[in-house]
């Protein structure tokens, strides 16, 4: 028999070896994440993508809503509203829209985050890129200062190549 004092230090051991075994074989086992946790952020991710891909056919349908507001007041004749619903598609929407874009950008939502670091786009835009942006506000611009119908052709022109490059 050992004496009382070795005994001790190998029951001691002995206790510690059987928890690190245990605990070796819990970190074995728990270093898998349960298939139905996995199953469910895939679903959630699913999600996620696809809301983005709801944000983006939203803002190409409003777009195509103020294009087409924009080539009905050219037909018309009224060059102001014209120049206007061109400035709405070039800064993707009012300021209404504006609020609700900010308002995602302050919670962390960016729908272009690496364009918008690389200077390729405002805050918040998802579809219309900061040169696009200016190009249509300069067709525009150029609409409101046409004087004759050859200037307003070519204002207008030159929105629908924007408009036409942003509906890849």
């Amino acid at each position: 028999m050992l004496p009382k004092n070795k005994g001790a230090v190998m029951k001691n051991k002995c206790l510690i070896m059987s928890v690190l075994i245990c605990v070796a074989a819990g970190f074995a086992w728990s270093q898998e994440t349960p298939k139905s946790m996995v199953e469910t952020y895939d679903a959630l991710a699913d999600s996620i993508l696809a809301l983005k891909r709801v944000e983006e056919h939203f803002v190409r349908s409003m777009l195509d809503g103020h294009r087409h507001g924009a080539e009905a007041y050219m037909k018309a004749g009224d060059y102001r509203r014209a120049a206007a619903e061109i400035a709405l598609f070039a800064s993707e929407g009012d300021n209404a829209i504006g609020g609700v874009r900010k308002r995602l950008v302050e919670g962390g939502h960016h729908h272009h985050a690496d364009g918008e670091a690389k200077g390729l786009y405002d805050p918040g835009f998802v579809v219309v890129t900061r040169k696009a942006k200016q190009q249509a506000l300069a067709a525009s611009a150029a609409l409101l200062a046409a004087k004759t119908d050859d200037e307003r052709n070519k204002a207008w022109q030159q929105f629908v190549a924007v408009a036409d490059s942003l509906e890849k």
